[in-house]
């Protein structure tokens, strides 16, 4: 489960703040979304969404000013290498119109 890989990344073993772990999770997955990144793609399942969130908690959860400002410039580079990989954007559907040609020869 993702909330507990972000559990283990922050150093947490309590449950005291599960809840508000998932809306966290839930809050960089939206913000991922916002940014371009293909809806489809953005699932607990894909390690390198998996570690950008686990980034993005940091970024929230750590009080150090310092590491905060590094994880945030870490979760920036992280979701704008996403968003321009053709991997994690929307397929682009081409429509061929067909015509008819009439050959006269």
């Amino acid at each position: 489960m993702l909330r507990d890989k972000v559990k283990l990344a922050l150093g947490i073993s309590h449950s005291k703040l599960d809840s508000d772990i998932d809306e966290t999770i839930s809050s960089a997955m939206s913000e991922m979304e916002r940014i371009g990144i293909f809806a489809e793609k953005v699932v607990d399942t894909d390690p390198l969404i998996v570690e950008a969130i686990k980034t993005y908690c940091k970024y929230i959860y750590y009080t150090e000013l310092d590491a905060r400002e590094k994880f945030f410039e870490s979760w920036n580079y992280q979701i704008d290498c996403l968003r321009k990989s053709s991997d994690y954007q929307e397929p682009v559907v081409e429509v061929v119109e067909e015509t008819s040609e009439v050959v006269i020869g």
